[in-house]
């Protein structure tokens, strides 16, 4: 069920192709993929934004991770696993304002800083969660 709140929709549209994203699964593998989705979730839980998350994060893990690694040239195992993304839709349950999008993006970035990968590829992931979470936001 939807909220019976204005939704906001960001001017500058969902994000478009990203040059070098579709080639990190081959580069980091699946383990590491999941392994960054746990330390992620691991600091949503005790961050600002932990009441928009379930207590038990097992299947949040699960969710982001297929998510994850279907948009960076892994298998599409969010799609077969959970049905078209449709992201910005099912989140519309939140209120993702601009602070709640720069606590997320501080948890991924924090977790992403851990991470023995190129550069090069946490600058590609990190302008996907740049783009991706500014399209996320629903509330002005």
């Amino acid at each position: 069920m939807l909220p019976e709140r204005e939704i906001y929709t960001p001017q500058e549209g969902p994000p478009g192709p990203q040059p070098g994203l579709a080639e990190l699964f081959a580069e980091w593998g699946e383990a590491t993929m999941r392994d960054l989705v746990s330390s992620f979730y691991d600091r949503i839980s005790l961050s600002k934004i932990a009441k928009m998350f379930p207590t038990d994060l097992q299947i949040a893990k699960q969710k982001q991770a297929d998510f994850i690694i279907q948009v960076t040239g892994g298998p599409s195992y969010y799609l077969n696993n959970w049905g078209p993304a449709r992201m910005r839709m099912r989140h519309f349950a939140f209120e993702i304002d601009e602070e709640a999008r720069r606590e997320w993006l501080r948890c991924y970035k924090e977790s992403l800083a851990e991470m023995e990968v190129s550069v090069r590829s946490k600058e590609i992931f990190t302008q996907f969660l740049e783009e991706f979470s500014r399209w996320m936001i629903n509330k002005r």
